[in-house]
């Protein structure tokens, strides 16, 4: 059968028609493929311990439930912990929201004596950006506290997805491998066990990363005495997971319910010491935990974070890199895909050495 070879034209309007209905798809089912998307993530990084059960004499299935609910006591340590200070900080908030309003008069009375600006002129532009924020922090929290039932149904259906992916990986992988042709084979499982390979280290080193940040952060907290220490710490190192945008919103969170409630000396210090903080992480930690396992250059990491911002909000900034690290190795599989792969590394294919994945016959037993 001869192949029928589409003029330049063609072909780029059918390639553009395929990303819009892939984006459209992912805009549309975003309900359905956001918690798979985690659900994924939290099966890889559970897999090692499911794959010890199950070498202790461990069913299947009893495997997979039981570190799925290890992983449930988890979470629910870490909820408990910042329960009580996220009690403490919704019991607080008209008081913090009056003394920030306070602090934003006594600025705009200090830029007045300083710099010879007029009071009136300043008065509504900072009453409204002030209250601009307090409404939106206001809607913040009551948004986040009405769609508490939303965020348990969520974590809900990451888990149940989680334990049938652990369950079921064997019959997905069976799936997959008849789904393509023979000669595709082996260049098919080399994609698992890289995707496996890679993810697990990625979501692994960021774990750990987060609670070494989280750590040193509520230490730094605790010995400013800066009030919601712990609540603070750990929020800035969830937002530390963005890649370059996230620190830089938690910054400016923990810098503003800082100054409600602490001097502006203090406040001062907390955004230096949270950009501190990241500098180290970024430039010695995070080198150390991550090696070279995720090699992405920034430019497409910066495109990814805000276009899943685009498509999926937050959820699709956390998911943005493990995302790309996926289609770059796919990318690599396919020969005349190679030059996208290039473009999303920060490394020529030409000369690079594969990463050494640990000898396993079955690419889902561990």
């Amino acid at each position: 059968m001869n192949e029928v070879k589409l003029p330049f034209n063609a072909r780029l309007a059918f390639t553009l028609l395929c990303i819009i209905l892939i984006i459209y798809i992912a805009r549309l089912g975003h309900t359905l493929i956001i918690p798979l998307a985690f659900a994924m993530l939290v099966a890889i990084m559970l897999l090692p311990l499911a794959s010890q059960l199950e070498k202790w004499r461990f069913s299947r299935g009893a495997a997979a439930f039981t570190v799925v609910l290890l992983f449930v006591i988890l979470l629910v340590g870490v909820l408990m912990l910042l329960a009580t200070q996220m009690g403490a900080f919704v019991a607080d908030f008209p008081q913090l929201q009056h003394q920030l309003i306070q602090q934003v008069e006594s600025l705009q009375t200090w830029v007045n004596v300083k710099f010879h600006i007029d009071s009136t002129r300043q008065m509504d532009y900072l009453e409204q950006m002030a209250m601009g924020t307090l409404g939106s922090a206001t809607s913040f929290v009551s948004t986040t506290l009405l769609s508490l039932s939303s965020m348990l149904i969520f974590i809900i259906f990451v888990l149940l997805y989680s334990f049938f992916l652990l369950l079921y990986r064997s019959l997905i992988v069976t799936f997959l491998i008849r789904l393509f042709r023979g000669q595709h084979r082996d260049k098919l499982l080399d994609v698992i066990m890289q995707t496996r390979y890679i993810i697990k280290g990625y979501v692994s080193g960021l774990m750990i990363e987060m609670i070494v940040v989280a750590f040193v952060n509520c230490s730094m907290f605790w010995i400013l005495g800066i009030k919601y220490a712990t609540l603070l710490g750990i929020m800035a190192a969830l937002f530390n997971l963005i890649p370059y945008l996230g620190i830089y919103i938690a910054t400016i969170i923990c810098m503003v319910l800082t100054l409600t409630n602490s001097s502006l000396a203090t406040t001062i210090q907390v955004g230096s010491g949270l950009l501190i903080v990241h500098f180290l992480d970024s430039n010695i930690l995070l080198p150390r935990i991550m090696g070279s396992k995720v090699k992405i250059n920034a430019l497409v990491t910066i495109l990814g974070v805000v276009f899943g911002n685009l498509i999926w909000g937050v959820p699709g900034m956390f998911l943005a890199i493990p995302f790309i690290a996926i289609l770059k190795i796919i990318f690599e599989h396919i020969e005349y895909m190679q030059p996208w792969a290039i473009l999303l590394g920060d490394v020529t294919l030409k000369g690079k050495k594969k990463p050494v994945l640990p000898k396993d016959p079955d690419p889902v037993s561990e």
